[in-house]
């Protein structure tokens, strides 16, 4: 028993910490992901939107602001708008499990994909089609 404390203690311990390594990575990864897109907003997307998996996804911009917020199916939404780019961050208590690449089609269509984590070359991207009705 005394040759397996150590190793119980250290799995204890990886296992209490290890919530806890990832926190907080919205305002770390999350801002490092947004702040390339930095072209000034050509659009703007404050408003309530649909989309078939994430249900009612609401967004807010300012009139004149690159910067969006807001709450989609229980996540909190973080964002940017470049030029006529949505590039925006789902996460909870501040961590991001989602992020989305979008272009506005029309008024009332946005058009991308979404990635689990940081959307990059290697994560595998999926559809995403917002509406406003």
């Amino acid at each position: 028993m005394k040759k397996c404390f150590p190793l119980i203690l250290l799995v204890s311990m990886v296992l209490i910490l290890a919530p806890g390594l990832n926190a907080g990575n919205l305002a770390t990864k999350g801002k490092a992901w947004l702040d390339p897109h930095s072209d000034p907003a050509a659009i703007n997307v404050n408003g309530i939107w649909h989309e078939k998996e994430w249900g009612k996804v609401v967004l807010v911009q300012a009139e004149g602001s690159r910067d969006i917020t807001g709450t989609g199916d229980s996540w909190d939404i973080t964002g940017v708008v470049s030029g006529k780019q949505i590039f925006l961050l789902f996460s909870h208590k501040g961590n991001v499990a989602y992020s989305a690449q979008l272009t506005q089609e029309s008024e009332s269509s946005l058009n991308g994909s979404y990635s689990k984590g940081f959307m990059g070359e290697k994560t595998k991207h999926r559809p995403m089609h917002l509406l406003k009705p």
